[in-house]
């Protein structure tokens, strides 16, 4: 059981402080060593309570979990205990592979984003080509009847001539319907 006096709460509080700025500064390893003592866990439940923590922000886990189980068997209903004890053990069950899920979620979220720019500034495709050029035929003139054919009119302009040589609609109707194909 830890020493309650009012020296040992007084002698606990200033080593807390002094390992908390040992941690905030980044080093760990000597908060721990200031919490630890003579080399065994602290006494004082505030304490190993801190030394806990430290640990396991090291990620020294295995040991983490040894001084979380301890400070659940000092207080048996010390939430945070028995959270981090359920966070360690869970993350020790996963396989070694797992811890690089965040990396390779990372990695996937660059390669889409990169894609999007690509496809977003990209310069528009040009539109494709034909194989070759489209060649329309060539126009035609209808052939003239027989009877302009010989006729001097036949030298006029097309106007003239349709007017000259066609003297009966039914051969003009003829004529246009062979010239509309």
């Amino acid at each position: 059981m830890p020493d309650s006096t009012p020296s040992a709460s007084i002698s606990a509080s200033l080593n807390l402080a002094k390992a908390l700025g040992l941690a905030r500064q980044g080093r760990l390893q000597a908060a721990q060593l200031s919490l630890s003592g003579a080399g065994g866990p602290p006494a004082d439940p505030v304490e190993l309570h801190a030394l806990a923590a430290l640990v396991t922000s090291a990620g020294d886990f295995p040991r983490a979990l040894g001084l979380w189980r301890q400070l659940l068997r000092q207080d048996p209903r010390h939430a945070e205990a028995r959270r981090m004890i359920d966070a360690i053990e869970l993350w020790q069950s996963r396989p070694p592979w797992y811890r690089f899920i965040p990396a390779g979620a990372a990695a996937l979220g660059i390669g889409l984003a990169a894609v999007v720019v690509l496809l977003v500034f990209a310069p528009p495709a040009s539109a494709p080509q034909p194989a070759s050029p489209i060649v329309s035929a060539p126009v035609i003139p209808a052939p003239l009847p027989p009877a302009a054919a010989q006729s001097p009119a036949a030298t006029q302009a097309p106007d003239t001539q349709l007017r000259i040589n066609f003297h009966s609609p039914a051969v003009a109707e003829k004529h246009k319907r062979r010239s509309a194909y």
